[in-house]
């Protein structure tokens, strides 16, 4: 409590009190009566404005927040069209032979290091975006502890995606990274994402090295406990198989190795499927992939070539995006969320935020699993409160209306798994069931190897195969 809100408090008890002695002295109960009714009326109405206020401070920071959104996706996308106008213009230019084909090669490597510079600035205004949701969040729920204070929306000159003249584009380029270097940094807070020291030695170590072992970890129905699908991971050679596979991820970011771990896991995975389909194994791989991947531009070209080598892997690969994916997407996610589900991939929600889901939509978006961790799910239990105006013990059934399958995640200990199964709950992982266990590499040679019953084609078809794939990866 402030020294003002002590202050205010005093005076009131001093008024209450004078009140009283007066009615005792004149004999008037009714006049203490009323100017208590009084002061907690008018206690009351000063209360209500100033939520009233609150709210609409908060109204006014969300809209500023989805302007922001809204322009950092515009800037994504036109980013990746200049990227696609350079790489065509530079090979056209490859092409011919002159000392002016090399000074506009010259011309637009410099350009491609400006539009680099740019897709970096747009990663670092999602990250202040989020922070800054998180920052209105904190406010809701601690109800009329402070006012919030208004924010000035940035202001981004809008990029042109034509390429008329290349002394303008790097200038109007420049004049985006100034504005983008000239918002404000979001408050310092503690998200909770950055790994150990530990786990980002060995990360680091394993990357030097390039030691990396895939790793399956079994994901079975209740109560049967049959394996019905595999959690595919990436983890250092020798490391600890209790080592999170958050924290692993988180450290791969924070070292700035994400687009190629996630690249080579994606190898791995499609590698994983095709050994599957040879043993008819009719299981379900999840692989956490992040947006930052997911949104790049070679990633949509390279898993079409992976599905062009291997084309009923999709069917039994489910790709695990985070909730903040879903929960803020805009048109950027949903056309490559669309491009996905054509390929045939289907997707899950990890790192569920709050139970605050709308599973028709994620129905929509071709979400078929959910995540939540079995800590969680006691947690709300305990609370004794609806869960999306449901009991806990009906949170499966609403996501199986919508196609939707819930998993308990880090299960530890066999009361978890009876908790679980009073709940309803009808899939479940953790090292209750089983630790991660090491695929063989001999197993994944036996996925690449070809079917003896094809014929070998009369000509040599343009495309990567799985095995250079995962020597580039």
């Amino acid at each position: 409590m402030s020294f003002r809100h002590i202050i205010l408090v005093a005076i009131f008890a001093t008024f209450a009190a004078g009140l009283a002695v007066a009615a005792m002295r004149l004999d008037q109960l009714w006049l203490a009566v009323a100017g208590l009714s009084a002061a907690f009326a008018g206690g009351g109405m000063a209360l209500h404005l100033k939520s009233n206020t609150i709210n609409r401070e908060i109204g006014v920071l969300r809209s500023y927040l989805e302007a922001t959104r809204q322009q950092a996706a515009v800037l994504a996308k036109h980013t990746r069209e200049l990227r696609e106008t350079f790489i065509q213009s530079t090979e056209a230019m490859r092409a011919r032979a002159g000392t002016e084909g090399s000074a506009n090669l010259g011309d637009f490597a410099q350009l491609s290091s400006l539009v680099r510079d740019v897709a970096d600035a747009v990663s670092d205004l999602d990250r202040r975006s989020e922070a800054v949701e998180r920052a209105v969040m904190d406010l809701q729920r601690g109800g009329v502890g402070a006012v919030a204070q208004p924010v000035q929306a940035p202001r981004q000159p809008a990029p042109r995606p034509a390429m008329a003249q290349r002394a303008d584009e790097a200038s109007a380029i420049s004049a985006q990274m100034r504005g983008l270097r000239e918002i404000p940094a979001a408050p310092e807070m503690n998200s909770g994402t950055e790994a150990p020291r530990q786990v980002r030695q060995l990360v680091a170590a394993a990357i030097a090295a390039d030691r990396f072992d895939l790793y399956l970890q079994r994901i079975v129905t209740l109560p049967q406990r049959k394996i019905r699908a595999y959690d595919v991971t990436l983890r250092p050679d020798g490391g600890d198989t209790g080592l999170s596979n958050t924290d692993i991820r988180n450290a791969v970011e924070q070292l700035g190795h994400q687009l190629a771990f996630d690249r080579r896991l994606m190898v791995q995975t499609v590698r994983l499927a095709r050994m599957f389909e040879k043993r008819d194994r009719d299981v379900s791989l999840l692989v956490d992939l992040s947006q930052r991947y997911l949104m790049s531009a070679p990633a949509l070209d390279e898993l079409r070539a992976l599905v062009a080598d291997a084309p009923n892997a999709p069917r039994s690969i489910i790709l695990s995006l985070p909730h903040r994916f879903f929960r803020k997407a805009v048109a950027l996610e949903h056309d490559a969320l669309r491009a996905l589900a054509q390929m045939g991939f289907r997707f899950l929600v990890r790192e569920v935020e709050a139970f605050d889901l709308d599973a028709a939509r994620l129905s929509q978006m071709g979400v078929r699993w959910i995540r939540v961790s079995a800590d969680s799910i006691f947690d709300a239990v305990s609370q004794d409160a609806p869960i999306m105006g449901v009991s806990p013990s009906d949170l499966a059934a609403v996501f199986a209306r919508k196609q939707i399958q819930l998993i308990a995640d880090d299960v530890l200990d066999e009361p978890s798994i009876a908790e679980l199964i009073d709940l309803n709950v009808g899939f479940a992982h953790g090292t209750a069931f089983a630790p991660p266990q090491a695929v063989r590499p001999d197993a994944m040679e036996q996925a690449d190897a070809p079917k003896a019953a094809e014929p070998t084609p009369a000509a040599p078809v343009e495309r990567r195969g799985l095995r250079e794939l995962a020597r580039r990866a």
